[in-house]
């Protein structure tokens, strides 16, 4: 019983955040908003796309949805896309390929101090 209401009191992983693809001929970018929204840009070989709209989870996928998508080349727009999450990375199926996404922790803007402090 204690073990139920424990795993009931612990929060699901945030996938939010910023992910990037550091594969070979690959320049890939992903962010994830925590607002359920999304950004993603890939350029792989002759392929440059980009899209914007919401994205959603079910604990063993991430599934993006474009409202808005450019230069997809004879693959379908993202229409509940689905990334599997392995560990703190995020797999893409795309153009024959696996494209892995991993996660960068952005550092937090430096606090300001005023001017003598």
């Amino acid at each position: 019983m204690l073990t139920a209401l424990l795993l009931a009191m612990m929060e699901p992983p945030s996938y939010a955040g910023f992910y990037r693809s550091n594969q070979m001929e690959i320049g890939a970018a992903l962010q994830l908003d925590d607002d359920g929204r999304f950004q993603y840009q890939l350029d792989y070989g002759a392929v440059s796309e980009s899209a914007e709209g919401r994205w959603s989870v079910d604990g063993s996928n991430v599934y993006l949805t474009a409202t808005r998508m450019e230069g997809a080349y004879k693959v379908p727009n993202f229409n509940r896309e689905p990334l599997k999450i392995d560990g703190d990375r995020l797999l893409l199926n795309r153009y024959d390929t696996v494209i892995r996404f991993e996660r960068e922790e952005l550092p937090a803007p430096a606090h300001k101090k005023k001017w003598g402090e």
